[in-house]
């Protein structure tokens, strides 16, 4: 019924301009048409870059560049070939699309500044040599654009030509809409909140960075195949720097990541300077102060703004969970085989690790071996190198040399997304998710690597995207059960006290059913109740649901109650290894800890 009802809207939405257009003319004359027209186009380029900025937090300064490649396509194709615009259409999102790839290569490298500053070289490229290049456009005169012809039906009236331009709104926006909702716009939206939990969870960042711009650039290439017909002429300096940065402006002050606002804000931004003709010289000058005022007070646009004031009255002062005991951890379902148990019944094992950061040696022959269905500890002083050694682990961290084994499989040169693939989970030092997702999105992100549908099938909304997204749904309502937390699965993450937020991260290291789990400093953030309950619950995890846990913990009363056995480094080297009570008390061991004096003592007391 909702879809039926959708369908309807968008129809009646395609009809309305032109029975406006020919009942009354008046109404909706050739240059309200034209004006609406063009607003809902740039509406369609500033969602193109919402793909990148706002999903996915790559900065693109150069995207008219994109826009004009499709605008070049179409009068390429429909001008000078006499071709249809369908198949133009087609060649302008393909352009744009092959372009995109191309600028987005390097940022697989570089980000930030860097890429800001690579993609406001292409379009200055685009525009100052490729455009008027006369193979394409004759020079700086343009290329004559003809309006769009169907059969024998030419689109001549701007009304019809509103009605075709809202039909292509109406698409983009389904595109948009199955993106956001599906697993390829929880990788982007993990993306932009930190690459490396992106990873943690298996999302392949450099392909999914990559196929952003590919996107990005497939949707302003069908704005750019809209706009030149609509003026008849594509032109060198229509698509300049000076569109790319009005597009940089629509999106912010409408609100990164927020559909909705970034449509508001281009239909704001394109129909008020053509209704009210004094602010035609203003209109940059209104968009900077609009720009700058967002930035100041609302980084993250008037969408935001929004929520948070909704998010405000609507959420009262709770308690912390944590002040109470911990809850059971989540364990669900994921309909995976379980691998086979390694003949000698070491999960993993490490040897002859080492890191050197500048001048200094990180790791140096750091080793491990964690056997099966074990809960093992590895514990030292601040600055062991423990945390880097689980970067290592992991796959996050590159040494200069060493070996990792998992399952028995060298997996050395395999990047974190593909051991979180096959059954790593790990947590972090400070709680390792998408802070600004909520928290059932967080659930969602985490089983990326669980679906096995492609970009293509989430665009599309395929049956098995469908199927599969009903999955993920019920796994992650599994875990906010198990932990009762179905109250906050709406709730940003980073509205949540920090030990709700680990809380959190254990769950979504869980929810995927990993083989090992690395947790980081599991009870920093948890009441001393939570704390003391951990160990309870760590147990359960390996005893009941057959996960390995290899942690890093300075509370050594949770290392001594829970871990079989322990294995210390000091200074990036092994210091000692072995059955948890034996290393606890071993003099080395208290000496690193405590200084050289205390481990005499410990040793006259015995």
């Amino acid at each position: 019924m909702k879809l039926r009802r959708s369908a309807l809207v968008a129809l009646a939405l395609i009809v309305a301009p032109v029975l406006l257009g020919r009942v009354a003319p008046g109404v909706l004359n050739n240059e309200r048409s034209t004006i609406l027209a063009l607003a809902l186009v740039m509406a369609i380029g500033a969602l193109s870059l919402n793909v990148l900025m706002g999903y996915t937090g790559q900065i693109s300064l150069g995207h008219a560049a994109f826009m004009g490649v499709g605008a070049f396509a179409t009068g390429l194709i429909t001008g000078k070939a006499g071709l249809s615009f369908a198949l133009g259409l087609a060649v302008s999102a393909i352009a744009g699309a092959a372009f995109a790839f191309l600028v987005g290569l390097p940022a697989l490298r570089i980000r930030g500044l860097s890429l800001a500053i690579s993609t406001i070289a292409f379009a200055e490229m685009m525009a100052r040599l490729v455009f008027p290049a006369r193979a394409i456009s004759g020079g700086h005169v343009g290329l004559t654009v003809p309006r769009p012809r169907f059969g024998s039906f030419v689109v001549a009236r701007n009304s019809d030509y509103l009605a075709l331009v809202i039909a292509l709104v109406i698409v983009v926006w389904i595109i948009d809409r199955n993106v956001t909702g599906t697993r390829l716009g929880r990788a982007l939206h993990g993306i932009r909140e930190d690459e490396n939990v992106a990873a943690s969870f298996g999302v392949d960042v450099p392909r999914f960075k990559l196929t952003a711009f590919v996107l990005a650039g497939t949707l302003a290439g069908v704005a750019g195949a809209l706009h030149a017909p609509l003026l008849s002429l594509a032109q060198s300096e229509a698509y300049t720097l000076q569109l790319s940065l009005q597009f940089v402006i629509i999106v912010v002050v409408g609100g990164l990541g927020s559909r909705v606002g970034v449509m508001v804000a281009a239909i704001f931004f394109g129909v008020l300077p053509e209704v009210f003709g004094f602010l035609q010289a203003w209109q940059f000058a209104v968009g900077a102060g609009l720009l700058v005022y967002t930035l100041a007070r609302h980084p993250g646009g008037i969408a935001q703004a929004l929520r948070e004031s909704a998010e405000r009255k609507r959420r009262p002062d709770e308690e912390d969970d944590t002040d109470r005991g911990l809850p059971d951890l989540p364990h669900v379902s994921v309909g995976r085989a379980r691998p086979e148990s390694p003949a000698d019944g070491v999960l993993l094992r490490a040897r002859d690790v080492s890191v050197r950061f500048g001048g200094l040696q990180a790791l140096d022959g750091a080793e491990i071996a964690v056997r099966e269905n074990s809960i093992a500890g590895l514990i030292g002083p601040n600055g062991a190198g423990k945390t880097t050694f689980f970067n290592v682990l992991s796959g996050f961290q590159p040494h200069e040399r060493g070996r990792v084994e998992f399952l028995g499989r060298d997996v050395t040169a395999l990047g974190p997304h593909r051991r979180a693939a096959m059954g790593v989970g790990r947590t972090f030092q400070l709680a390792g998710l998408a802070r600004n997702l909520s928290v059932e999105e967080n659930f969602l992100l985490a089983q990326h690597s669980l679906a096995g549908y492609g970009a293509i099938e989430a665009i599309v909304r395929s049956p098995r995207a469908r199927r599969e997204e009903a999955a993920m749904r019920r796994r992650a309502r599994e875990a906010l059960v198990a932990l009762g937390f179905e109250r906050y699965a709406e709730r940003a993450v980073s509205t949540l006290s920090g030990g709700q937020q680990r809380l959190v991260e254990l769950g979504c290291a869980l929810v995927t059913g990993p083989s090992l789990l690395l947790l980081d400093e599991p009870s920093a953030g948890l009441s001393p109740a939570a704390t003391e309950s951990l160990a309870e619950r760590l147990r359960t995890v390996r005893d009941e649901h057959g996960v390995t846990i290899l942690l890093i913990e300075h509370h050594i009363p949770l290392v001594a109650a829970v871990c079989d056995e322990v294995t210390v480094f000091n200074l990036g080297t092994l210091l000692a290894s072995g059955p948890t009570a034996d290393v606890i008390g071993n003099p080395a061991v208290i000496a690193a800890y405590l200084g050289e004096d205390a481990a005499a003592d410990e040793e006259a007391v015995k």
